[in-house]
């Protein structure tokens, strides 16, 4: 009976083990990104509706972004939230409280199977002429790349090719494009402004035009709408 016991117990070990161990993806690692349930204006949605601003923060005239990060597993359910860059104690706790409680997202694929993805995201926290804005939705937003900035450079780095006859010819610099970033996130009309070569300038386009859908510009009213953004994309040898 012992020996069957610690069996047992060794099989739930291992199988512990064995959950803890499965891969968490990227977001720009896989096939479809996990979303909230009817899209990004359905999740600014819930926050407007369920984030209730901290009295501490109203009194102290508290504003800013709370930046967290979480797993959405392979059921949805979002786990492991931790904050990356907090505001106030009583901020960040609320954000957090939200996030824990949203409904179950649809989860990241790999083809066509859920997996586990690492998501990063900010809760904007923003008073306004004395009446409480709940969530980044009602101060309206910039268009941004999934996760941010670095997540941005993270994926152009790791996916741009740098072209040989650029390398042949010592050529580096910037490619400026301009595109317009649509309701849904997708990026369309990817045009270079000013140019660095005729090869860098189609790498960067390309590169652009294959990138996951961005998180969309949200209006005052809280509405996905179609914005026009420019960036560069840098080629540099080292």
């Amino acid at each position: 009976m012992r020996k069957l016991m610690i069996l047992a117990l060794t099989g739930i070990a291992m199988f512990t083990s064995s959950v803890k161990a499965q891969k968490i993806y990227d977001f720009v690692s896989v096939d479809k990104q996990p979303e909230y349930p009817g899209g990004i204006r359905k999740f600014y949605d819930y926050l407007g509706k369920e984030i209730k601003y901290p009295e501490v923060a109203k009194k102290n005239k508290t504003q800013g972004k709370v930046f967290l990060s979480f797993t959405v597993e392979k059921t949805g359910k979002l786990e492991d939230v931790v904050i990356t860059k907090g505001l106030t104690k009583e901020t960040d706790a609320e954000a957090v409280r939200v996030i824990k409680n949203s409904p179950k997202w649809n989860p990241g694929l790999i083809d066509g199977k859920p997996v586990r993805v690492k998501y990063n995201l900010n809760v904007n926290f923003n008073l306004s002429s004395g009446t409480e804005k709940k969530a980044a939705v009602k101060s309206g937003i910039k268009p941004e790349f999934p996760g941010g900035t670095n997540k941005l450079y993270s994926y152009l780095a790791r996916n741009i090719k740098y072209p040989e006859q650029a390398k042949k010819n010592n050529t580096q610099g910037k490619v400026m494009l301009a595109f317009n970033v649509e309701k849904d996130g997708a990026l369309t009309d990817v045009q270079v402004i000013n140019s660095l070569s005729k090869e860098t300038d189609a790498e960067a386009v390309r590169v652009m035009k294959s990138a996951p859908r961005w998180n969309p510009a949200i209006d005052q009213n809280g509405h996905p709408v179609k914005v026009k953004y420019q960036m560069a994309v840098n080629f540099t040898m080292s």
